[in-house]
């Protein structure tokens, strides 16, 4: 069996372009809370790497977060009820009974932001015609925010055809390249409610790493419109809600891409599915 190289912490050096999917295999499918020696070479690595991506989200910053639903309130009895954004501890998340995100285990709660109303209403999935609760925070203190969005958009295999080709080594700047943006598409992959559970193990141990680093909040970008960005704020007292509206979805816009080899039906097979059909009825009995 082939030996697999280790990063080097020490070196600040990746051993391989595709560390982080070794990394999320391991944590996956052999051993999430016991890490093996591949493991912490992974995040002392990653912890090594950190330079130049810290940024300070000021205090009184605005976010946003979007909840499916509204809520119908009454102001006049004498008049029907108004539709209401929900309520300021229903915008935040339940102390110790946050489900699975990807950036929080269950149980673990943390304040998942982001920069728009448009990337958060987007965020939750919705369908044209649902009422969803919008609630614009504001930070209480600076926090200090790990920057995961330089790699967005990009694939760690576009920067590599030449070594993929022509066999040419890769440089430790462009394993390192490779490996953050992986962590980047890992966190800004859109969350289903049918997503297993084990593919938020990843991303939920170096979040977990980060808070233990000294960070406040990450940020990365989302999937759903070009300005927007995500923010993961660890402790969710760290903002609190100035106000909250009632919203419907009116339209989806839905782009797309061919991503892969269209294929063809194969004009010999479909003549002899013909011709043998045309030999199956001439031998055929007619019917009376």
């Amino acid at each position: 069996m082939q030996q697999i190289e280790m990063d080097d912490p020490s070196k600040r050096e990746f051993a391989s372009y595709r560390s982080y999917g070794e990394f999320a295999r391991r944590v996956r499918h052999q051993s999430r809370y016991v890490w093996d020696e591949h493991v912490k070479a992974f995040i002392g690595t990653v912890l090594a790497t950190l330079k130049d991506r810290d940024v300070v989200l000021k205090k009184g910053t605005p976010l946003y977060r979007a909840q499916l639903g509204i809520d119908y309130v009454s102001f006049d009895k004498n008049r029907p009820d108004e539709p209401s954004g929900y309520n300021a501890a229903r915008m935040k998340p339940r102390p110790n009974r946050s489900t699975e995100g990807r950036a929080n285990a269950a149980g673990v709660s943390v304040l998942y932001l982001g920069t728009t109303e448009q990337n958060v209403i987007s965020e939750v999935r919705p369908w044209v015609g649902a009422e969803i609760s919008v609630a614009q925070f504001e930070l209480k203190r600076n926090l200090r925010t790990l920057d995961l969005t330089r790699g967005h958009g990009k694939s760690s295999l576009s920067m590599l055809l030449d070594h993929l080709v022509n066999g040419t080594p890769l440089t430790p700047e462009q394993r390192e390249t490779a490996v953050w943006i992986d962590i980047d598409n890992a966190f800004s992959r859109p969350v289903t409610k049918t997503d297993d559970a084990a593919e938020y193990v990843p991303t939920q141990i170096l979040a977990e790493v980060f808070r233990s680093a000294g960070y406040d909040a990450i940020g990365y970008k989302s999937q759903f419109g070009e300005n927007g960005f995500n923010i993961v704020v660890f402790n969710p007292d760290d903002a609190d809600v100035l106000n909250c509206a009632p919203y419907q979805v009116k339209r989806l816009d839905v782009s797309f891409e061919e991503m892969g080899n269209r294929w063809y039906r194969s004009e010999k097979v479909q003549k002899a599915k013909s011709s043998s059909k045309r030999r199956s009825a001439k031998a055929s009995p007619k019917q009376v």
